[in-house]
């Protein structure tokens, strides 16, 4: 999803230093540099949606910007003081930066428009800012926000607050803030600076401080920082008060204050203000709003509930495909509850060494948000998850999702048709849908092994990955062989003094069609129609593959041709290769697509252990044939739980029948969507959706349009609920398992299945197949009340 971002920078550092930063420069009074920036500011782009409405705020004017096509996800409120010396600044002129964030925090920004010097000297603009604090702070939370000047302006109003025993604000999102006003201090110029000169600043500080500089609410650098809220200071590197920033970052370090330092590399003084312009300034302004809606949801649960006409359930691929769908059919009014603290689902858990997505990435991109910055073929894990950021950026996501929310109820309420939830921190929400998008690779399962809690060296899972454990030098042993584990192990591998993968069945692999992406591929994925086709290339590929499952045909003798002559090529040993023959059928498990994996084994950097594992001890893994192995660290690459899906949250339907016992024989849904007694629920990636050959994303995207379809139908009806017929979901997955029964599917154990043969995740048909099916709903399955 990235953009040019150097070359629109150098284009917006060029204009700026043309007609801007001649005009802010002392020989041109105040009153002319408010009307030449006041004219300038109109050339932004705004984002969609979001209304500015004039008022007031203790007396003092203010333009708060605000989304009001749907409730509120959070309660609170930004007061925004903008920058500009104290001398220029407006409102006006800061219109897309606080229309940015607003539309990323989902929260209203309150512009203030404070008197400015040199007409209204210090104190002037902390009264009016007080003022404004006083009012707002009787509504809910406030968090205090500024950009240069106004950065320093909202750092003082903190001391103020705190120094009269007010209320205390929630946060501080100060913006290369200006905290020292003494001309005994000189700022020197900085090459790459676009807007501010030492003079211009200087002359500024005159006129608002005169030779009152030295004082702590006019240079709040220093003051006694003791006792502040949490405060993020975000700059770049070619701003001329970035010194100012790092020596502020330094005093709240030294005063005990949790703060956070966010720099942006070869950027000038609030660069921020070109949101909607410069993806970097996106990124900036969408980190402002995550640290503003973090700290918004970390106070204490309302025990009011909120009301939504959607609960999402999940930010990964399944709930971002969701979220874009509903507001493009013009539902904003939705709620998003992410248990971890970032977005991406899977790709935000499974941070691994060597994590790659195991199919070509034009595929693995969604079909109305192609993306042009992938580096390879086959993308990696920290790829894919800034993918879903910037579309969650790109479509205002963050507005209504709260991260490290985990819910512990769902409630399905006969009598008024809606759903009533419950999270662990006890806040409560209700909505008319339900689409719970949690796949079935979210829950990592840990090995049934005697000793595994009592080991007392390092342990590791996959899905839950440690970077700061140390891996160089040490004895590292790997439980598991599957994709996971392939992709992990020869990364490890290289660092580990001696490796261990313990290798319950060996596995089909098939080489890897990895290549990089070059300047060129880039550029055409920018072309729409280009871009297009190349999915639609690798779809119709990967469909080619799904042959490969069906005994007998010709893509099923390739694939195993193919196997055979990987493994030959790149294993000498006859004993090492005789262990790494699979004893099942290909395709039973999921294929695995590697070029490092056998070398490791051959080249003598791990040792494939074929022993059962009897216990984890003390100092190691002891295996059934009496040997042991000495461990320093213990990764388990042993997946997720896929047959107990949704086993951390209690989901209710109809009659007070838990989804828990409705699926005590196996998880069941029609079309892995809707489940009979739990009306207006929809599940996304849910029973018997999953696929050995393809991108999960070309079936998450027909089943969202099946979920809007549904509502729109309760919707256009007047009905107050939609829930499958129990019949036709029995008769579909009885046939699904038919289907399933004679397929290579049935013939292994795998996490594809139950451990009484009933396979529980694969969709036996192709793609087509299901789209087709679930596009469009035929409303003779349903029953609507």
């Amino acid at each position: 999803m990235a953009s040019p971002d150097p070359l629109r920078a150098a284009l917006l550092r060029t204009t700026l230093r043309l007609l801007v930063k001649p005009v802010l420069n002392p020989r041109f009074s105040p009153a002319f540099q408010r009307r030449w920036m006041g004219m300038l500011s109109g050339i932004g782009r705004l984002p969609r949606g979001l209304q500015d409405k004039a008022g007031m705020l203790g007396g003092v004017a203010t333009v708060t910007w605000h989304d009001p096509r749907a409730a509120a996800v959070r309660d609170g409120a930004v007061l925004f003081l903008h920058g500009g010396g104290y001398t220029t600044g407006s409102p006006r002129t800061h219109r897309c930066l606080a229309a940015w964030l607003a539309h990323g925090s989902g929260v209203p920004v309150h512009v203030l428009d404070y008197r400015l010097a040199p007409e209204h000297p210090f104190p002037a603009a902390l009264d009016d800012a007080l003022a404004a604090y006083d009012e707002l702070a009787t509504r809910g939370p406030v968090v205090l926000a500024g950009d240069s000047a106004g950065g320093g302006l909202a750092l003082a109003l903190a001391l103020k607050i705190r120094d009269t025993g007010r209320p205390a604000p929630t946060a501080l999102a100060l913006i290369a803030p200006l905290v020292d006003l003494r001309p005994e201090r000189p700022l020197q110029p900085v090459s790459g600076e676009a807007l501010l000169s030492p003079a211009w600043t200087h002359a500024n500080a005159r006129n608002y401080a005169g030779d009152d500089t030295s004082n702590p609410l006019v240079s709040p650098l220093l003051a006694d920082l003791r006792g502040l809220p949490p405060i993020l200071v975000q700059f770049g590197s070619d701003d001329l008060l970035a010194p100012q920033a790092e020596a502020l970052l330094e005093a709240l370090a030294s005063a005990g204050v949790d703060a956070c330092r966010d720099f942006t590399p070869g950027r000038w003084h609030v660069f921020q203000l070109h949101a909607g312009q410069l993806p970097s300034a996106d990124a900036a302004v969408a980190r402002l709003a995550q640290f503003i809606t973090s700290r918004l949801d970390a106070l204490p649960a309302k025990e009011a509930p909120r009301r939504h006409h959607t609960l999402i359930l999940g930010a990964g691929m399944s709930g971002l495909c969701a979220a874009i769908n509903l507001q493009k059919e013009g539902l904003h009014d939705f709620v998003m509850l992410e248990q971890s603290n970032g977005i991406g689902g899977t790709w935000w858990d499974n941070r691994y060494p060597g994590a790659q997505v195991d199919v070509p990435a034009p595929a693995y991109a969604f079909s109305f948000a192609a993306n042009p910055a992938w580096r390879q073929r086959f993308a990696d894990a920290p790829e894919i998850q800034a993918y879903q950021q910037a579309l969650a950026e790109k479509h205002g996501l963050s507005a209504r999702l709260r991260l490290g929310t985990r819910l512990a109820e769902a409630r399905f309420d006969e009598a008024s048709g809606m759903w009533h939830f419950r999270t662990e921190r006890g806040e409560r929400f209700e909505s008319r849908f339900f689409i719970c998008s949690t796949g079935p690779l979210s829950q990592p399962r840990w090995p049934d092994i005697p000793g595994l809690d009592d080991f007392p060296g390092e342990r590791l899972h996959s899905a839950r990955w440690d970077h700061g454990v140390p891996l160089q030098g040490k004895r590292v042993g790997v439980i598991g062989t599957g994709s996971t584990a392939v992709q992990l192990i020869p990364p490890v591998a290289a660092k580990a003094a001696r490796m261990f993968v313990f290798q319950r069945t060996a596995n089909w692999v098939l080489p890897r069609l990895e290549r990089r992406y070059r300047w060129f591929d880039r550029w055409l994925a920018r072309v729409p129609p280009l871009a297009a086709g190349v999915r639609r290339f690798w779809v119709a590929f990967l469909e080619l593959g799904r042959r490969g499952f069906e005994e007998g045909s010709l893509m099923r003798r390739l694939m195993l041709w193919q196997a055979r002559r990987h493994l030959q090529g790149q294993v000498a040993d006859p004993v090492l290769r005789a262990a790494l023959v699979p004893d099942y059928p290909l395709g039973c498990k999921r294929i695995i697509y590697a070029n490092d994996y056998y070398p490791t084994f051959a080249q003598g950097k791990a040792e494939l252990v074929t022993a059962g594992i009897e216990s984890i001890t003390a100092t190691g893994i002891r295996c059934t044939d009496g040997s042991e192995r000495q461990l320093d660290v213990l990764v388990c690459a042993t997946g997720f739980e896929t047959v107990h899906l949704l086993q951390s949250v209690r989901i209710t339907g109809r009659g007070g029948q838990t989804l828990e016992h409705a699926w005590r024989d196996g998880p069941e849904a029609w079309h892995g969507i809707s489940v009979a007694g739990f009306p207006n629920l929809f599940l996304l990636l849910g029973p018997n959706t999953a696929t050995g050959h393809t991108s999960t994303l070309l079936y998450i995207e027909p089943a969202v349009r099946h979920a809007i379809a549904c509502m729109r139908a309760v919707e256009a009806g007047g009905h107050r609920a939609i829930e499958v017929r129990e019949e036709v979901m029995r008769s579909h997955n009885a046939e699904i398992q038919q289907r399933l029964s004679g397929s290579v599917w049935a013939q292994c154990r795998s996490w594809y299945r139950m451990d009484n043969g009933k396979v529980v995740a694969i969709f036996p048909g192709y793609t087509a197949e299901y789209a087709d099916a679930v596009s469009r709903p035929g409303m003779a399955a349903y029953l609507l009340e």
